[in-house]
């Protein structure tokens, strides 16, 4: 194997993992590509006041869960002394468990947490897309199970497909009030509007088409008592659906699954229960990686916000100079601008972030002119290398002192940031500059300090953009992609754009 094949496939494959983990972050969970996306949380609680009377006590309520679609997270459970169990095993749902022996007076319990709504397009769990097979339901009598028989065949008969099946059975439960089979067949131990809801699952899981009774809360506006909901969600001819009996909301949660009561409790009375929500505006990042950290996933170590904040604020500039330096490969092996050193021009544009770009560039030119010319002078003294650095070093910052005080009593901000323009770039540059000048030429130095200016401004631009500061910083994974960029660049050995201007004299195609 070559080493150009070698280089490729080792792009490939950097390219491979940094994109894969980035899809990832991006199709899986919903990681934003922009910054300053804005959702609507939900800031939601159980609030349960009950008294006891000194005898066991055990209260069940269902309690959001995370899932495909609904997104739950910053959980708080207050109970007080009483002991607490999850159950998540349940398909209708998860349950919180409150029990206590002999308490003697009045309790309070709370559970909150902050959730992601759904929408009527949010699509159902991939259960809820298999074929059922065509069967009847349990009746308590033969009487019930012959007219729940006929009904439905009656309904398929007049049906083309699930979907206008599905359409007859809701439409005779739910808008004509005279089927008689309908009033025969609905569940005398459920709520009138579940008991229609139970009879429409019931009748479309019988003839193969996955259906469920689904309870939460709508999200329309803060409610200090919300109201539990109730709907049927089922899949038909390969397409999700939902129907409520009633307008359709605008986004909701989903609390569990089934017949059954939202709480049920032993040894209490007097039971106040509130479902209560909020809106909350967030950051649609930080919602996505409080869910992750919440969910255990593996794209939370693919992050920095695990990090001290002092951390991040070092790393949120640190992943953009792989960018500037990408840029600047790209300027000097395709575009063939000549630089004072390899990585200069990107220690200049990291500076450049404290006194703004006109600011720098201004200041730059005027404190390389001034170095060079006590450089000029000290070269006449036949100082050794390091007393002579030394001695720039101390000039450059005499000069930003007098430039500050200048600036300062000018009313200038920039006085103030100048003092954090790094000095042993500048003195490197002075001398990198003025050796040029001394081997090559004047022009050539000029030529190398401008070009050197150019590529800093390039990668200043690059690395102070707004959306590639957030890209970098929230999907670290794309350094590798970056890497990968520049293996590749680094096996082009074709003429630059510089040298094609040059030598376009010589194109004998004229």
């Amino acid at each position: 194997m070559n080493s150009f094949t070698h280089t490729r496939l080792l792009a490939l494959v950097l390219a491979a993992i940094g994109l894969g983990i980035f899809a990832t972050k991006v199709l899986q969970h919903d990681y934003p590509l922009t910054p300053g996306l804005q959702t609507t949380t939900w800031d939601f609680e159980i609030y349960l006041d009950f008294d006891t009377s000194n005898q066991p006590v055990r209260l069940e309520t269902f309690v959001p869960s995370n899932s495909e679609n609904r997104r739950v997270s910053q959980e708080q459970f207050y109970n007080g002394a009483f002991g607490l169990r999850l159950n998540g095993r349940n398909d209708e749902g998860r349950t919180a468990i409150w029990t206590y022996r002999y308490p003697n007076d009045r309790k309070v319990l709370r559970y909150r947490a902050r959730l992601l709504g759904e929408t009527v397009e949010s699509p159902l769990p991939d259960d809820m897309r298999r074929k059922l097979r065509r069967a009847a339901p349990e009746a308590e009598n033969d009487l019930e199970r012959q007219a729940f028989l006929v009904w439905s065949t009656d309904l398929r008969r007049r049906s083309a497909d699930d979907e206008s099946l599905a359409d007859l059975v809701l439409e005779e439960i739910f808008v004509d009030g005279d089927v008689d089979e309908v009033d025969a067949l609905l569940s005398p131990a459920l709520p009138r509007p579940i008991a229609r809801l139970a009879l429409a699952r019931d009748v479309l899981t019988s003839q193969g088409i996955p259906a469920r009774v689904a309870n939460g809360v709508f999200l329309d506006s803060a409610r200090r008592r919300a109201e539990i909901r109730h709907w049927l969600e089922y899949h038909a001819d390969g397409v999700d659906r939902r129907y409520f009996p009633g307008p359709d909301p605008q986004e909701f949660f989903t609390i569990w699954h089934g017949t059954k009561d939202f709480i049920r409790a032993e040894g209490i009375s007097d039971l106040d229960l509130q479902v209560s929500i909020q809106p909350v505006n967030a950051a649609v990042a930080d919602v996505v990686q409080r869910v992750a950290k919440d969910e255990g996933s593996a794209m939370q170590w693919f992050s920095f916000n695990r990090l001290p904040i002092t951390t991040q604020l070092v790393y949120q500039v640190l992943v953009t100079i792989p960018v500037g330096i990408l840029m600047l490969v790209f300027l000097r092996q395709f575009i063939g601008l000549q630089t004072l050193g390899t990585f200069m021009p990107v220690l200049i544009g990291i500076a450049f972030r404290e006194t703004a770009l006109v600011n720098g560039v201004i200041l730059f030119t005027a404190l390389i002119a001034l170095g060079l010319a006590v450089r000029f002078y000290l070269e006449k003294l036949k100082l050794l290398l390091v007393p002579r650095l030394a001695t720039v070093v101390v000039f450059i910052v005499i000069c930003m002192a007098v430039i500050a005080q200048i600036m300062n009593n000018s009313g200038q901000r920039i006085g103030l940031s100048i003092s954090l323009f790094p000095m042993v770039i500048l003195t490197m540059t002075i001398e990198r500059m003025s050796i040029a000048w001394e081997e090559y030429s004047a022009t050539e130095a000029i030529k190398q300090g401008i070009g050197s200016l150019m590529v800093a401004a390039a990668s200043y631009l690059v690395m102070t953009n707004t959306h590639v500061e957030y890209l970098m910083f929230n999907f670290p994974e794309l350094l590798l992609v970056i890497m990968a960029i520049c293996l590749l660049m680094g096996k082009y050995t074709g003429l630059r754009l510089s040298e094609l201007i040059r030598f376009r004299e010589l194109d004998t195609r004229k």
